[in-house]
């Protein structure tokens, strides 16, 4: 494959571009909407399986759009009305069955191996107002930067619902299991605690991001190759059991989707 196939722009989805040395990743839209389109189900990853053949690559960028994958598109997702049932039940109906449920989860959980399987160096960058969704993901990347005005919401929190994406499993191993129940368990979480918490590895005034992120992306492309991937690999030997664990945080999200009065617990 040439490095020009890995060019994308959807930008309902996602667009690529190669600058500063490093393949930059921008995902935008609807993120929930996309994860249940059947024509899109398996681009995503179809596209890593295609970045990871790339070897002269070393660094990729993620940045996502959040606009129109907030707080509001989340609980959409979930609270679907449909004739079936009663407003704010979970839309398991016409709407949502089971499968789309599980399409959702495995899209996030297929993302999240991915990332970490990957002889890549993944930067998360994120700024704003943001669900605590793409923190999840960005948890799974080897360096996260967010401006200062970051804020991550714990909207999950609003209708009962539980995380998806690993962030018990993986800040239960970086801060401590009572640490990380004490921060998915509050409304939001701060920049400032990101970063006291080594959710994040920097926090910077947003006009200072793209230098900062530049920053990065030089040092990790003046390693060698052997040497970066292979402390990555080592560094994430105890992620093993995260698939096993995925899973079972499906199940759990399951099980509460199928009770019927889960919105008012």
């Amino acid at each position: 494959m040439n490095n020009r196939d890995l060019i994308v722009s959807y930008p309902g989805f996602f667009v690529s571009e190669f600058r500063d040395g490093a393949l930059w990743l921008k995902i935008s839209g609807n993120f929930f909407h996309n994860a249940i389109s059947f024509d899109r189900m398996d681009f995503f990853h179809d596209y890593f399986a295609a970045l990871a053949e790339e070897k002269e690559i070393k660094t990729v960028v993620m940045h996502s759009g959040f606009s129109d994958s907030g707080s509001d598109e989340y609980l959409k997702f979930f609270l679907f009305e449909s004739p079936e049932r009663d407003p704010g039940h979970f839309g398991f109906s016409n709407t949502m069955n089971r499968y789309e449920l599980h399409r959702y989860c495995n899209v996030i959980d297929q993302t999240i191996l991915d990332i970490l399987a990957m002889d890549k160096m993944f930067i998360h960058i994120c700024t704003g107002e943001v669900i605590s969704l793409f923190l999840n993901i960005a948890l799974a990347c080897d360096y996260r930067i967010i401006t200062s005005d970051t804020m991550f919401h714990n909207v999950y929190h609003e209708i009962g619902m539980l995380p998806k994406g690993g962030a018990p499993f993986i800040l239960g191993r970086t801060v401590g299991p009572g640490k990380a129940k004490e921060l998915l368990l509050q409304d939001r979480i701060t920049a400032l605690q990101a970063l006291e918490n080594r959710i994040v590895e920097d926090v910077v005034v947003p006009e200072d991001l793209e230098d900062r992120v530049q920053e990065i992306i030089c040092r990790f492309n003046d390693l060698p190759a052997q040497s970066l991937f292979g402390v990555k690999r080592l560094a994430n030997f105890n992620f093993d059991e995260l698939k096993t664990y995925l899973e079972y945080e499906t199940e759990q999200i399951w099980k509460i989707g199928q009770n019927k009065n889960f919105f008012d617990q």
